[in-house]
């Protein structure tokens, strides 16, 4: 019986591992908005917005959205936006929207220096 029990809670350890894993963040784009060519999804970066109107925007048009892209979150780690305030808006961004590049030639012109 104690063995069925011991099963019986590392089984649900496990899911619940796996159920509260860290998931991938799509992107909302499927061609690099430098090269135009296929993306890699392991070539990412978040851009901040404030509000879903703005991540709308933003994936409705990646590459003028990117014109207007301040970098300037340098503290910022792979699953941070590489900015601070919203690119449409001006406020501070309080969510990510994920954009994809080809490579990491293309990746490295939006990324904080």
């Amino acid at each position: 019986m104690k063995k069925i029990v011991s099963i019986f809670i590392a089984a649900i350890l496990g899911f619940g591992a796996y159920a509260f894993a860290a998931k991938k963040a799509v992107p909302v784009n499927e061609k690099c908005p430098v090269s135009g060519k296929a993306i890699n999804t392991d070539q990412t970066i978040g851009i901040g917005v404030c509000c879903a109107n703005c991540a709308k925007k933003v994936s409705k048009n990646v590459k003028g959205t990117l014109g207007k892209l301040t970098s300037d979150n340098k503290g910022g780690g792979d699953s941070e936006p590489v900015n601070t305030k919203c690119p449409i808006s001006g406020k501070g961004s309080k969510k990510a929207v994920t954009v994809a590049f080809c490579c990491s030639k293309c990746k490295s012109k939006y990324t904080a220096k």
